[in-house]
């Protein structure tokens, strides 16, 4: 039956590259919902410009929401800015998978034209999973214009939003979030100060040093701790370095790499730094060794070449007397 399937689906994309966009236009017309999901699909992996005209239709008129969907993800992965306005529409369609399909469509054009359409429909929408992908959404295309609204979800009543709205605000590196961000830093839910706390770091707003560094002295979990320490060290603070390198020093991989990096941010070296940044290096973990790596570039520690790269240096041979 699997090789059945994958024979069609061969077949079936043959037939598009070989007939062009023009041949499956026509399937689109077809009373059979499978035949015009399929269609679509082909149209949007040509990707031919020609074809924007006719996935807008399929998006805003087709009666089958597997085929608005289909046609608002090929308009996505064609980075369409000419579809913008039918996708915005079809923010209002009833069907939950339509509107998923928009939402991640807008995260592929990027076009600030979507965040006024995606802030209004933030506030409509009461699907948490929707609302959390909007928000994502909002700091990859990452236009200032949607601070506002990410700011005031900061204060939403479900701490999942708010800290996805911390990690947009950072992903933008939205420096006037300072403030709002280190009064989510102080609420009592673990994953939104965590959240609140790196993206003071992202930001690189001077003001939060000081109130950072209170935290630190005060913070009883280890995790926040390490957080705190990291953004402090992004923002040009080295208040955290005892926990840096005791961090550093931890047989824990992990807590490990925090302090790796914190301690590159740092730009203190001393001959503790060095060893313990040479013996990551030697380290079978893949991610510490590159941690390793990125601190001692910043530190300036010169590492030893990898042993595939060492090349024997050949002897002359002896001369005869």
């Amino acid at each position: 039956m699997k090789k059945i399937i994958a024979v069609i689906m061969f077949c079936g994309l043959a037939s598009a590259q070989n007939g062009g966009p023009e041949s499956q236009f026509k399937l689109m017309k077809s009373t059979s919902a499978a035949v015009r999901r399929a269609a679509v699909s082909d149209i949007g992996r040509m990707r031919q410009p020609s074809s924007v005209t006719i996935l807008c239709e399929a998006l805003e008129k087709d009666t089958d929401f597997g085929v608005r969907a289909q046609a608002a993800e090929a308009l996505g992965n064609m980075r369409s800015r000419e579809a913008i306005p039918s996708l915005v529409k079809a923010l209002g369609d009833t069907n939950r998978n339509v509107r998923s399909a928009v939402i991640v469509a807008f995260g592929y054009i990027r076009d600030s034209k979507s965040v006024k359409p995606l802030t209004e429909y933030l506030k409509e929408e009461k699907d948490l999973g929707l609302q959390i992908s909007a928000l994502n959404v909002l700091g990859v295309i990452g236009s200032e214009e949607a601070a506002p609204a990410l700011i005031e979800m900061l204060e939403s009543k479900n701490p999942r939003l708010s800290a996805i709205a911390s990690q947009s605000l950072g992903r933008m590196r939205y420096s006037k979030a300072a403030q709002p961000l280190l009064k989510a830093a102080k609420n009592d839910n673990e994953s939104l100060r965590m959240a609140a706390i790196k993206a003071l770091g992202e930001i690189r707003n001077p003001d939060a040093v000081k109130p950072l560094e209170g935290m630190l002295e005060k913070e009883k979990s280890s995790e926040i701790k390490d957080a705190i320490v990291y953004s402090l060290a992004q923002l040009g603070s080295d208040k955290g370095f005892d926990i840096a390198l005791a961090a550093a020093k931890s047989e824990d991989i992990n807590t490990k790499r925090k302090g790796l990096r914190a301690l590159g941010l740092m730009k203190k070296t001393t001959k503790e730094i060095e060893k313990i940044v040479l013996e990551a290096f030697q380290s079978p973990d893949r991610a510490l060794k590159r941690d390793a790596e990125s601190t001692a570039s910043y530190l300036g520690i010169k590492l030893p070449a990898p042993e595939e790269e060492k090349k024997e240096i050949p002897q002359k041979p002896k001369s005869k007397k």
